[in-house]
């Protein structure tokens, strides 16, 4: 871009497309005039021949076929070394701050699976134990990553931070006394397990029935009526909706006893069975759709369960049966065969099959 810029007298807007263009060895007739003013410039600047300006055209565009991945592949090594030292050292620690900013390329589903398989616990939101974003701590020398106040939907950064200054809370009426929230923010507060070991969801919803001023203790003297506890699928569609996430059992767990009588490999197994006709199990990483020479749609799905993860590619003829299904997140029965890369020291599931479990 320099050399674009200084010598052969491009606007630095035109340097950054000529980058991008040779960097994707575009042939169009962007590159043509690009060329064209670049040797015209060097001329007119510089004083530099037309043919000389023509090898640095050349020298420059044979640069930009390998300088720029070089650089990208330098970059990323270091950065997935430094990554995997941190997760393996520190994977509670590594978590949260993956969490914390938005993660990378996969969604939050896909971390929080990930630290299931790391054996990290996470939990909700706590009023006593979590900040504005995802928190370790260690109360019996085991860590326990907690999600953070954050995410709790309609809670405000005025309650947060009363929350934060305030913790720990001894009792629901501590908090609403001490925080003086509004009532939506309590109910959603509840109904993510953010008062766990301090009030029921039950007990703490039929305290908000009451009209009350905030902080008024006396609504608490009385003691509430006997009330059902939430089953685990009520959490889990509480949180869903509060927290754009379930941390309940995975569908894959709540599925297990079928799973298994559907005679599924894991993805780890996958390995063990190249050639052979297989099923799996798993909920969706990614999905990525293209068309193929004939113009027919294929896609490749990640595919992960509790142990790992396999890409799965899923032919013209196979998506064209089962794209309906393959909107959805899983978790899915993917029937098909194991074919092994060589040549990339890899293997990939190719789907006969697919549907929801």
């Amino acid at each position: 871009m320099r050399i674009a810029h200084e010598l052969g007298g491009l606007s630095l807007a035109e340097a950054d497309i000529l980058r991008r263009a040779m960097s994707h060895f575009d042939p169009g007739d962007i590159m043509k005039t690009l060329k064209e003013n670049f040797i015209r410039g060097a001329a007119i600047r510089r004083n530099v021949p037309n043919d000389i300006a023509d090898q640095i055209w050349e020298m420059m565009a044979a640069f930009a076929g390998y300088g720029f991945p070089k650089a990208h592949a330098a970059s990323y090594a270091q950065l997935a070394w430094n990554s995997a030292w941190c997760k393996t050292h520190f994977p509670a620690e590594f978590m949260a701050a993956l969490l914390s900013f938005s993660g990378g390329y996969y969604s939050q589903r896909v971390y929080l699976m990930e630290a299931r398989r790391m054996d990290v616990k996470v939990l909700p939101p706590h009023v006593n134990h979590s900040q504005l974003r995802f928190k370790v701590k260690y109360p019996k020398g085991n860590p326990i990553l907690y999600m953070g106040l954050g995410q709790v939907k309609e809670l405000t950064m005025q309650t947060i931070n009363a929350i934060i200054n305030h913790q720990p809370f001894s009792s629901f009426e501590d908090f609403i006394s001490k925080v003086d929230p509004q009532k939506n923010e309590i109910h959603n507060l509840l109904k993510c397990g953010a008062f766990d070991q301090i009030i029921s969801i039950p007990e703490g919803l039929d305290h908000l029935n009451y009209k009350h001023p905030p902080g008024q203790m006396e609504l608490f003297s009385s003691k509430p009526k006997h009330l059902q506890s939430w089953n685990p699928k009520d959490l889990i569609n509480a949180q869903q909706e509060i927290l754009g996430v379930s941390l309940g059992r995975s569908p894959l767990e709540i599925f297990a006893s079928k799973i298994k009588g559907l005679g599924a490999i894991s993805t780890i197994e996958a390995r063990e069975h190249i050639g052979e006709k297989v099923i799996i199990t798993g909920m969706r990483q990614t999905l990525r759709r293209f068309r193929t020479q004939s113009n027919q749609t294929m896609c490749f799905l990640n595919l992960e369960d509790l142990k790992g993860s396999i890409r799965v590619t899923i032919p013209p003829q196979v998506y064209q049966r089962h794209y309906q299904i393959l909107q959805n997140i899983g978790p899915f029965i993917i029937e098909g065969t194991i074919e092994s890369d060589p040549q990339h020291h890899r293997f990939h599931l190719v789907a006969d099959k697919a549907c929801l479990l």
